[in-house]
């Protein structure tokens, strides 16, 4: 749970105010509204897309559950042909199984892309890499994580 206790450390050191929800596991779109509706969730759920270009170098999108990723834009962006990583690279480069791709914390270096329109919202739920876990912030306060670790914000 290495990693888990360093996103609850980086959240603690920062004063961020959160919540930690504990469920059954959630590793899809449909497990994620089930665990809404028992919790009464209102929210807006990340969606962290970790991507490859064809020189094994690694890119993370962090944005909302519902956007689909625009590659075009990501190509303008990093002027790579990006692909979506396979289960096994998320599961071998981040340590991480795929529906629980956390929006930070990474000991290898992924160039990362925030979607501003995350902080539109007052509410924002992520894994913190385990999929019995969800934690509940104001998207607000990610922004000084972000910008510390230097991530790309796009529109």
């Amino acid at each position: 749970m290495r990693i888990y206790d360093n996103i609850i450390k980086i959240l603690n050191d920062k004063n961020i105010n959160y919540k930690i929800y504990e469920h059954w596991p959630i590793l899809s779109y449909e497990d994620a509204e089930i665990e809404k509706q028992v919790h009464n969730w209102e929210w807006i759920e990340s969606k962290n897309v970790f991507m490859t270009n064809k020189k094994w170098k690694y890119f993370l999108l962090i944005t909302l559950q519902w956007k689909k990723v625009d590659f075009k834009q990501m190509k303008e962006l990093t002027w790579e042909k990006l692909s979506l990583s396979s289960d096994l690279e998320v599961e071998n480069i981040i340590n991480s199984i795929p529906w629980c791709i956390p929006p930070f914390w990474f000991e290898k270096e992924i160039i990362s892309f925030v979607d501003r329109n995350i902080f539109q919202y007052s509410s924002y739920l992520f894994s913190p890499w385990i999929s019995t876990k969800t934690i509940e912030l104001n998207p607000k306060d990610l922004k000084n994580i972000f910008l510390e670790k230097r991530f790309i914000f796009i529109n």
